[in-house]
């Protein structure tokens, strides 16, 4: 090849690259969640993800090429990141996180469970060994079921992994022999949901007052 065409050729190729390098557009995809970025999820709940939407810089739709990492743990409370990352076919690379908050709401509760407690008023349990969490009327309401002998329910809330039982008051033994109580309580869940803590404080008049523990096992 002679001089002449060997430039030519070097001309050629050169405008080659050019116009390939011109056609290859340096955007990255434009990402765009659907859905909140932020997410709150109960405790055992499987997570319903709204969806991401990738365009890349010729307005192609190309959602189905999204690649999605996740830690999510939905049986352990925690903030937790989705992470959708979109890459196009010239290499632009975009990213987007969705946040999900696992958290403890009363349907995490729901079910019977073992109850282990040292509260006793003269000789005598003042709640069940077995008992049943089922949904209050409102959302971070609960009923505790088969609560004791004396009274089938009580009721009880909860503000995060913190539970709080109102006073209640129910009777010990048969009138004319009968003793009023009065109880209440405070306890906190555990991160996975499966066990609660509740420091009762009941008071029985002459005879007798205190605070007791009771561990709620599924």
């Amino acid at each position: 090849m002679n001089v002449k065409n060997f430039n030519l050729s070097l001309i050629v190729l050169l405008i080659v690259m050019v116009f390939s390098s011109c056609g290859k557009k340096k955007t990255p995809p434009e990402l765009t969640l659907l859905g909140d970025a932020i997410m709150d999820l109960c405790l055992g709940d499987s997570l319903v993800d709204p969806g991401i939407q990738s365009i890349d810089a010729y307005d192609v739709d190309i959602s189905d090429l999204i690649d999605i990492t996740s830690n999510l743990d939905n049986g352990t409370v925690g903030s937790y990141t989705i992470t959708y990352t979109s890459t196009d076919e010239n290499g632009n690379v975009s990213t987007v996180e969705r946040t999900i908050n696992v958290g403890i709401c009363v349907s995490s509760l729901l079910s019977t469970y073992y109850v282990s407690h040292d509260c006793q008023l003269i000789g005598q349990d003042i709640i069940n060994d077995s008992q049943t969490i089922i949904q209050g009327n409102s959302t971070n309401e609960f009923i505790i079921d088969n609560f004791n002998t004396f009274i089938s329910q009580i009721s009880g809330t909860i503000d995060g992994n913190v539970v709080t039982i109102p006073q209640n008051v129910f009777s010990v033994g048969q009138a004319p022999l009968s003793i009023d109580v009065t109880l209440s309580g405070n306890g906190t869940i555990n991160n996975t949901g499966d066990e609660i803590v509740i420091n009762y404080d009941y008071d029985a008049g002459l005879a007798g007052s205190g605070t007791c523990t009771a561990t709620y096992s599924k």
